[in-house]
């Protein structure tokens, strides 16, 4: 439950905000009838509550990826992907657990879902409104030590980009 009061302005910023996150302080001090140090205020403590948050992402669309869906029951274990790009999200539920991918092609969904879960019943988004704009995982750091590329059926044969935590990764984005 919110704990916190707000009003139409605050609702206004936050309006403001979600259609476009570029606007200066002065910009929608001006739109809202507020000094640029009273819309900074307002904007610090919606964020400070958990209001107003920040969150920079790819608009998946508009560069080609492609969202596909896996659902689990309850008490399967899904491991060893939490630092996996191809993770969008992971969304645990009362029946049970969703898990949304994210890649560059339907047959490396496909691949990684029979590789990874030994499953076939990935289901593909065909569309999403509004905009569906999501931060991804981008090659760091991190390696992956689940991944044999080199010997997978799915890579050798073209089905497969490969995983971009490692070497044998043949995709343009990570």
């Amino acid at each position: 439950m919110i704990d916190v009061d707000i009003d139409n302005i605050d609702r206004a910023i936050i309006g403001l905000l979600q259609q476009n996150p570029d606007l200066s302080q002065s910009e929608i001090g001006e739109i809202v009838n507020l000094s640029q140090p009273s819309v900074s205020a307002r904007i610090k403590r919606l964020k400070e509550n958990g209001i107003l948050a920040f969150n920079i992402g790819t608009d998946i669309k508009k560069i080609g990826l492609h969202v596909a869906k896996m659902e689990f029951s309850r008490d399967e274990e899904i491991k060893e992907i939490r630092q996996c790009p191809y993770m969008l999200s992971l969304l645990e539920t009362e029946d049970g657990k969703i898990l949304y991918l994210v890649g560059e092609d339907i047959s490396s969904l496909e691949s990684f879902s029979r590789k990874k879960f030994g499953r076939n019943d990935l289901k593909v988004i065909i569309s999403s409104y509004p905009d569906f704009i999501m931060p991804l995982k981008m090659k760091n750091k991190c390696s992956c030590n689940s991944c044999d590329c080199n010997i997978c059926e799915y890579y050798i044969n073209g089905r497969c980009l490969g995983c971009p935590l490692t070497d044998y990764y043949r995709g343009k984005l990570w």
